[in-house]
């Protein structure tokens, strides 16, 4: 008894506060926060850039590197969508999202993307492509 008492007394504490000042226990929590001494390598933090602490250079992480066994061609390209300025286009394997000036292996540079009721035209510097409609 004494035990449910006390609960229904905490609780009772608690809604109060986060009523009458709900930024309350949001307020501690920052301020405890603020005060811990915490690991950048733990959490993942980066330093600012107002930081006045000089701190040596990081080097770059490693990237997986696309190993293709076999040169793409403009036929190993179709059309999935075009919206707006954007296409998304598929080759074996792989989904491609391009912007007008961006570069694909097979293509070459993107010159131009033309929605339509067909599914589109992406034009290039070695192909253009035409969407096939639904």
């Amino acid at each position: 008894m004494c035990l449910f008492v006390l609960s229904i007394g905490f609780f009772s504490v608690v809604t109060t506060i986060s009523y009458i000042n709900p930024g309350y226990f949001d307020r501690l929590l920052m301020q405890q926060m603020a005060d811990a001494d915490i690991d950048p390598i733990a959490v993942g933090s980066t330093s600012k850039a107002d930081d006045t602490i000089e701190s040596p250079p990081v080097a770059a992480l490693p990237v997986p590197k696309i190993v293709r066994p076999w040169t793409l061609k403009p036929k190993d390209f179709s059309i999935v969508m075009v919206f707006g300025d954007e296409a998304h286009l598929a080759s074996p394997g792989e989904l491609w999202r391009v912007e007008v000036g961006t570069e694909v292996p097979g293509l070459g540079k993107i010159l131009a993307i033309e929605p339509n009721d067909h599914g589109g035209i992406v034009k290039a510097e070695k192909a253009t492509l035409v969407g096939v409609p639904h």
